[in-house]
């Protein structure tokens, strides 16, 4: 039989509870054995002329009474400390066992999760051990779906690596063999794949910087208007060539706070992204509007709008609507989640609405105002 573990909580609540029981019957103890002979020889009126005892028998009878009021206390605080103790013991166990039941599936279920068992979960229970409980099970799921990203991420950058690759790969041995004479479409086509292979990575660094926090940012106050008018001048000769009518709709006057560079990039991202979904002869407008202190830039198209299930996914890493179009553009499957990453470092959110399949969508930043 093991020895048991006096650090555990079960034991030190039973120790404490003895303690505290065993404190109690003291006291009471060394209340009765000094208050008590008196206040029974007061009750009994020894020792008072004309009381029962008093007379000249009452040295006689005295220790004997004494004595058998003793024994009958002492008794009864025999029986009492025996009740004490078991009643100490019991409720000590049911009080521990109670409280230490969660706990210990809380230490095995952490265990388990340092061990990369992220599936983990605890039952629920009440009062603070049930919030710490529903607290620990969060951090699990949290945890759990950190690595299903990061095993995904690793599952897709493989992915993303190997058409380009095998392109280059191709080229090259075709090259050596002398099935492919260098020449114009030679060299384009290796051109266009190691553009690709550098804007993937240049796209995964900057995406760790930004959620790593290791990006240096320059906020200050901007003009919202003149950012979005001199976005839509990047994009008026992309959207031209698509048949798109690109333009800016209600700009109202308002500052922003942000780096100059990165909210360029982020509005970038989702103007490229409208014009890269919208049919020819749609529309993407640009606009800006005041809501508190906050500044919200809304880039709203004309294209294929998304599904309920596509909107709640849509600025996870590598997620692609159309991925076979996505990738005959030539896009990595970053560019929103870039943008998520970059507004959120400067202390703003991304937010995507859409009416459903065929009604467009809005994709809106929103940053502290000025």
């Amino acid at each position: 039989m093991s020895k048991p573990d006096l650090g555990r909580l079960r034991w030190r609540l039973l120790v404490a509870n003895l303690a505290v029981a065993a404190a109690g019957v003291t006291a009471v103890a060394a209340g009765v054995w000094l208050a008590a002979p008196g206040a029974f020889a007061d009750a009994m009126g020894i020792g008072r002329p004309g009381g029962m005892m008093g007379g000249s028998g009452q040295g006689m009878m005295d220790p004997l009474l004494r004595s058998a009021f003793g024994e009958a206390v002492g008794t009864a605080l025999l029986i009492g400390l025996a009740a004490a103790v078991l009643i100490a013991v019991a409720g000590s166990f049911l009080l521990a066992t109670r409280l230490a039941r969660p706990i210990d599936a809380l230490a095995v279920a952490s265990r388990r999760i340092a061990g990369g068992d992220y599936a983990q979960r605890v039952p629920a229970a009440d009062g603070e051990i049930g919030e710490l409980a529903t607290s620990f099970n969060e951090m699990a799921a949290a945890l759990e779906a950190t690595e299903q990203r990061r095993r995904d991420l690793i599952g897709d950058v493989a992915h993303e690596l190997r058409t380009p690759i095998a392109s280059v790969r191709g080229y090259v041995e075709g090259l050596q063999a002398g099935v492919f004479t260098p020449g114009p479409d030679a060299w384009r086509v290796l051109d266009e794949q190691t553009t690709r292979l550098e804007r993937l990575v240049d796209d995964l660094a900057l995406l760790w910087q930004a959620d790593s926090r290791d990006m240096r940012l320059e906020i200050e106050g901007l003009d919202g208007p003149a950012l979005l008018t001199a976005a839509m001048e990047r994009h008026k000769a992309v959207a031209a060539s698509s048949s798109i009518d690109l333009a800016c709709g209600r700009l109202a006057p308002v500052r922003l706070l942000a780096d100059r560079v990165r909210i360029a990039q982020a509005i970038d991202n989702l103007v490229g992204n409208a014009l890269r979904y919208t049919p020819p002869g749609g529309k993407v407008v640009l606009e800006l509007a005041a809501d508190h202190r906050w500044a919200v830039l809304s880039v709203r198209d004309t294209g294929p709008g998304l599904r309920p299930e596509q909107a709640a996914r849509v600025f996870e890493r590598f997620y692609r609507g159309d991925p076979s179009r996505s990738r005959a553009d030539g896009g990595s499957g970053l560019g929103l989640a870039i943008t998520k990453s970059l507004v959120e470092a400067m202390g703003g959110s991304v937010a995507v609405a859409s009416s459903g399949p065929g009604r467009g969508s809005t994709f809106s930043l929103r940053l502290p105002a000025a």
